[in-house]
């Protein structure tokens, strides 16, 4: 046996089962992340705690869409073709996206309006106005018009859904790339773009461009996706092994500590989080429900509606958070059954064979926290 052999045997590509690996459940615990970073904005306990030069809600965001890179770049080289790998990136999305806007718009909102004084007005025109505004995933609605206008976080029902669209761009960002570059050129095509994504997050933040929000949103979230998509095309060059682990975390400490994480922390996290993904002994969590993404998207508006039961901070901000996910898993499990489950089974109307890469493990990121306001 060669030297290569056994660098191949244990190398990412390798050591990686797309059927049996713990990420689903390291996507559960980051949603869960999620909903603790948000319970200090939303139960007025103060901002999101902040580690290194971003908050935690932010680090889980990174988390989220580096796992997604590597899983979705898996999915686009594995479809048979273009349009194949879009419809089923929008049918795990969007349906399930499309029915939490109309049960927070026509079914939380009006009932927190009815069960607590603080909760204000809602009205019919105000909920459609809602889901109208937001139905397309780029998100320029937050609120319902004549509710929570008087909570620590005002006029905002699921803020968290601001970042699909900028998900659903790397989407097709990866979809296009694949099918416009050939093989040998698609690292370096994926090279490019995350130097140009790192290079406008610095000169935005030093203030060198003066750029919208929204660019740099997408170069800073693209990158992280970026750092994954590079593992993946990469895979069976780098190896699974401790001496890189460290490296890599270093390297996340390292960029944090010099406030540049936002445009250089991509491809060491994308690193430690798919070394997470195969050594930990989670592969049962998540294995056939897989309820992270209904935990994400409900998440925010169970905790608008906790903060009303319990306002002025009547409990510790961990109890508080702990209270919301147990609140909203029944949501994310309603979720799951009824709406992302039924809608994969249309996946292969544009396909006559399954995707190598997606097994119980659905290439699918979350995010989390809402943008300043």
């Amino acid at each position: 046996m060669s030297i290569a052999d056994v660098q191949g045997r244990r190398s990412l590509g390798a050591r990686f089962d797309p059927r049996r690996n713990s990420l689903n459940a390291i996507r559960l615990i980051l949603a869960g992340l999620v909903v603790l970073s948000h319970s200090w904005p939303i139960g007025g306990y103060g901002p999101d705690p902040v580690l290194g030069d971003q908050g935690l809600g932010s680090w889980a965001v990174a988390g989220f869409f580096c796992i997604s890179g590597y899983l979705i770049t898996t999915s686009r080289v594995n479809s048979r073709s273009l349009v194949d790998f879009v419809w089923r990136r929008v049918l795990r999305i969007y349906p399930a996206f499309i029915v939490a806007l109309v049960v927070v718009a026509f079914g939380i909102a009006p009932a927190v309006v009815a069960m607590f004084p603080g909760g204000g007005t809602w009205t019919f025109t105000g909920a459609a106005g809602y889901v109208f505004h937001d139905a397309f995933l780029y998100i320029r609605q937050y609120g319902i018009t004549g509710t929570l206008g008087h909570v620590p976080y005002p006029n905002a029902w699921d803020a968290s859904l601001w970042t699909l669209f900028f998900e659903f761009l790397c989407y097709l960002a990866i979809g296009f790339l694949v099918s416009l570059v050939a093989v040998r050129w698609r690292t370096r095509a994926v090279v490019a773009l995350l130097v140009v994504c790192a290079a406008i997050v610095l000169l935005q933040a030093a203030g060198v461009l003066h750029l919208p929000g929204q660019i740099e949103a997408t170069a800073r979230l693209g990158g992280y996706f970026g750092g994954g998509a590079l593992l993946y095309l990469q895979r069976d060059r780098i190896p699974v092994a401790w001496p890189l682990v460290l490296l890599a975390a270093a390297l996340v400490v390292a960029v944090a500590a010099l406030g540049v994480s936002g445009a250089l922390v991509g491809v060491p996290l994308a690193y430690l989080c798919l070394v997470a993904g195969i050594l930990l002994p989670l592969h049962w969590m998540g294995a056939r429900n897989d309820v992270s993404y209904g935990l994400y998207i409900y998440g925010f508006p169970v905790q608008q509606t906790m903060v009303l039961a319990f306002p002025h901070q009547q409990l510790p901000v961990v109890v508080f958070a702990a209270l919301s996910v147990v609140a909203a898993l029944p949501f994310a499990w309603a979720s799951w059954l009824f709406v992302e489950r039924p809608a994969m089974r249309l996946k292969r109307v544009f396909a006559r064979r399954p995707v190598d890469a997606e097994g119980h493990v659905e290439e699918r990121s979350l995010s989390a926290t809402p943008p300043a306001r």
